[in-house]
């Protein structure tokens, strides 16, 4: 998959995780030292492959990751709770400086200090527009503390077999 050009969050409506899966699809997963650790204790050296100095995540033979399973047409990541943090992260790349240019559109001055967001815009559940309050007020928010380490659980920022069911089960 080629690079994209990433885009500030200021372009953006809204994004959400509808669970369509093609992020475990497209990409190889890097894992930190840590999360190969933790999650080799609980799965197994079976789950990974090793190459260029890295442990990955392993894939099966559709291309998607081993750990990516599917309900009602969605997919989910069985490692919710112990999620690799590039998986957490996509596609929002947060960083204390203008690593993709257009710097003032990439600002987001947060409690945490200044910081620049970027999304990648082959995720397919973008919105392209004026941003909404709930991806100025639950998103962007919810990924800046994942970057720098203030918070873990995932709210906004993922799709869970409970948010499947709330789908399945509310009246239409």
């Amino acid at each position: 998959m080629s690079q994209p050009r990433f885009i500030p969050w200021s372009r953006v409506e809204s994004w959400s995780c509808k669970a369509c899966g093609e992020c475990c699809k497209w990409f190889s997963i890097p894992l930190t030292l840590h999360e190969y650790a933790k999650i080799s204790h609980s799965y197994g050296h079976h789950a990974f492959t090793l190459g260029l100095g890295r442990a990955y995540l392993r894939k099966r033979a559709d291309d998607r990751c081993l750990f990516q399973f599917r309900i009602g047409g969605r997919w989910l990541c069985g490692l919710q709770a112990e999620k690799p943090y590039v998986c957490r992260m996509w596609p929002f790349k947060v960083s204390r400086n203008p690593i993709h240019g257009r710097s003032q559109a990439a600002r987001w001055d947060s409690p945490h200090g200044r910081t620049y967001i970027y999304i990648d815009p082959r995720c397919p559940t973008i919105t392209f527009g004026r941003p909404s309050n709930h991806l100025l007020s639950k998103v962007l928010p919810e990924f800046v503390e994942m970057a720098f380490g203030k918070r873990i659980h995932q709210e906004n920022s993922t799709c869970t077999s409970i948010d499947l069911q709330l789908n399945v089960t509310a009246p239409t």
